[in-house]
């Protein structure tokens, strides 16, 4: 495979770098989530404690939609996100394994730290049968099925990304506009010059913001009327997409060549499914 062309830098302008730095601003450390998601849950807990009695069962109301909104932001903050130290991969279009290992690895990594506390919130308390620790039973059911729910989808995108970039090599393209970001990692934009459809995009690791330097250009593996998928130079997040109207692009799909449409075939991209 020939070397990739260099990624060409350019300095980001004044109003630039302002938007930048409130888009990509580091997100909270999972120690300072920490210091307000266990003294929320051990409140809540204690909520919920009442409920076992009689005459204070109400108490156990509040209590338990507390366990509930703590239990959702600690699944947000344990299995979403961006990375949160510099990638061990090339993030310059020469490595298309790489990225793809590495999020494999982010992945099953939360999805275990997941499983290593929800299961004995479940276990422990049904082994002992002690009354009081029950509504850990509850709140680690709950976490094991929603981070579950979750957590598929993403596995589902990573997937998608690493059947494109088993056939297609990296291209730059740049620049990028970037147009709408919406929750699970559900982003519009637009890549190189005019012309280019605007891409539906998924990003496996389901962040909330846009990868830094973004709008500079992004490595490109596809095809643009069947879709691909972009690695972000340095921050080196994977987001596979197709065209945002998928049937305005049906005449450069059906005039592609044979070659092509055999490729975007073997791909996964030979119809809309992201």
């Amino acid at each position: 495979m020939p070397e990739p062309p260099a990624a060409p830098r350019e300095e980001p302008s004044l109003e630039g770098r302002a938007t930048e730095g409130r888009a990509t601003a580091g997100p909270p450390s999972r120690p300072r989530w920490a210091a307000w998601l266990v003294p929320g849950y051990a409140i809540s807990y204690g909520l919920v404690l009442p409920a076992f009695s009689d005459d204070f069962w109400w108490l156990g109301i509040p209590g338990m939609l507390g366990l509930a909104c703590v239990v959702l932001m600690a699944l947000h903050v344990l299995l979403e996100g961006p990375f949160r130290r510099a990638v061990p991969y090339a993030t310059d279009g020469t490595d298309r394994r790489g990225p793809v290992k590495h999020h494999y690895k982010v992945l099953i990594g939360r999805y275990l730290v997941l499983v290593a506390v929800g299961a004995p919130m479940v276990v422990v308390p049904l082994a002992v049968d002690v009354r009081y620790l029950y509504p850990f039973v509850g709140t680690g059911m709950v976490a094991l099925l929603l981070g579950t729910r979750f957590w598929l989808p993403q596995m589902l995108y990573l997937r998608k990304c690493d059947r494109v970039l088993r056939v297609y090599d990296f291209e730059f393209r740049s620049p990028v506009k970037k147009s709408n970001l919406r929750g699970n990692g559900v982003r519009s934009l637009t890549m190189g010059a005019a012309g280019s459809p605007r891409m539906s995009a998924r990003e496996p690791l389901f962040s909330d913001r846009w990868p830094r330097g973004i709008e500079r250009g992004v490595w490109f593996a596809g095809d643009d009327p069947f879709g691909g998928v972009i690695l972000v130079p340095d921050t080196g997040e994977l987001m596979c997409m197709q065209p945002e109207v998928w049937a305005a692009q049906d005449t450069a799909r059906r005039q592609a060549a044979h070659k092509r449409r055999e490729k975007a075939r073997q791909a996964g991209l030979a119809r809309k499914s992201i």
